[in-house]
């Protein structure tokens, strides 16, 4: 259900929310898109970002943050002191950060944990090191800022690292990501996915696995499984850069068994195009893909300690596995090669699990988080 408007001559909320990139094809993007389809009748809500590329609504007005984009540490070095100057001119009742975004938010909402993320096999890359050690002291100070009064993490485990690494002591609230799944369905007969493999290229009579994201996040331990199932083909969708994956599928012969797709701006049609999703990875704070490839009723394994994980009962609506052992994983994918009819049956208590999260429940609770800041800013009980 939608948020009511306010009544008529009542003041609307105004409500500054800072983010980088407003962009739908982005997870912090997504989640910022949602929350302003859902909030804007009923509050001002002003997107303070570098670049606003989603659609317009009703209510929602941007102002362009400018930032230094040479890498990530310059924008994120040059986008909070020009972010702090524009909120301060526009004084808005709320200020909601997204990550780093603000040293002056009232709300944050965690999307990531720096500190975490450090010691999983994403950080490998020298790249990736080089930003943590920039980055992560910037976010310890950020986390115990003096405005900051309430967080909203997006996994427990997000929470949790959080609060451990960060010293976060104040109030939180776990909110899940939503999930639109009028977009994100099953195909609507057999008809529909048989002309969607042909669209992705994909060969007929085989069993269709489907990767989707950074390929930091496991690519390579659904390559290493394709020698012992000879009737899968990988479908992996990334726009990250495949050298070495490539590489590692003609080393083990399996390079005609794949087939690398750069980014789509129609994700859903991948879904509906597969029979299995796998994503070992052994980090990400939520995992927007997961939940995706759930509300179309693909059975998933998932790495067990994923924000996304936190959804799935092993074995009735989803099946998780330990990214560090090979075996976890060889041993999902063949008990879903074995049971056909219980790996559909899996598939749709996934969707059915999903189908009860929404994005206006999470509107919602955000709306009232806004509200519970006003009142305790203003000495009335929350």
């Amino acid at each position: 259900m939608n948020p009511p408007t306010p009544a008529s001559g009542e003041r609307r909320l105004k409500v500054a929310f800072v983010i980088h990139d407003f962009d739908q094809n982005f997870g912090q993007g997504r989640y910022g898109l949602e929350l302003a389809r859902h909030l804007a009748s009923r509050c001002e809500f002003v997107v303070y970002s570098n670049t606003f590329k989603t659609p317009d609504f009703p209510g929602v007005r941007w102002v362009h943050v400018p930032a230094w984009r040479w890498n990530v540490v310059t924008t994120v070095l040059s986008f909070l002191p020009m972010a702090e100057r524009l909120i301060r001119r526009d004084r808005p009742d709320v200020i909601h950060a997204q990550g780093l975004t603000s040293w002056s938010a009232d709300v944050i909402t965690a999307h990531i944990c720096n500190a975490a993320r450090s010691r999983t096999n994403a950080m490998h890359q020298r790249r990736a090191r080089w930003f943590i050690r920039l980055v992560t002291p910037l976010e310890r100070l950020f986390y115990r800022q003096r405005r900051a009064s309430h967080m909203i993490a997006i996994s427990n485990a997000t929470a949790h690292e959080i609060q451990s690494e960060y010293g976060w002591k104040k109030p939180h609230t776990v909110l899940h990501h939503g999930t639109n799944c009028t977009q994100f369905r099953p195909p609507a007969d057999p008809a529909e996915a048989t002309a969607l493999r042909r669209d992705f290229k994909l060969p007929d009579g085989r069993w269709i696995w489907l990767f989707m994201g950074e390929a930091v996040k496991g690519l390579k331990h659904v390559i290493a499984k394709l020698p012992h199932f000879p009737n899968a083909h990988l479908l992996a969708i990334t726009r990250s850069e495949l050298g070495r994956y490539q590489a590692q599928a003609r080393q083990l012969g399996v390079a005609q068994r794949i087939t690398f797709w750069g980014y789509t701006t129609h994700p859903e049609f991948a879904f509906r195009a597969s029979d299995v999703f796998v994503y070992p990875s052994d980090y990400d704070p939520f995992g927007m893909v997961a939940s995706e490839a759930m509300a179309s009723g693909l059975p998933v394994i998932l790495g067990k300690d994923i924000g996304a994980a936190e959804l799935v009962r092993d074995g009735v609506n989803g099946l998780l596995c330990d990214p560090h052992s090979a075996g976890s994983i060889r041993a999902k994918l063949e008990w879903l090669a074995a049971n056909e009819g219980q790996a559909r049956q899996l598939g749709a208590a996934g969707r059915e699990t999903i189908v009860e999260t929404s994005w206006e429940h999470n509107a919602e609770e955000v709306f009232r988080i806004y509200q519970r800041v006003l009142r305790e800013r203003s000495g009335k009980p929350a």
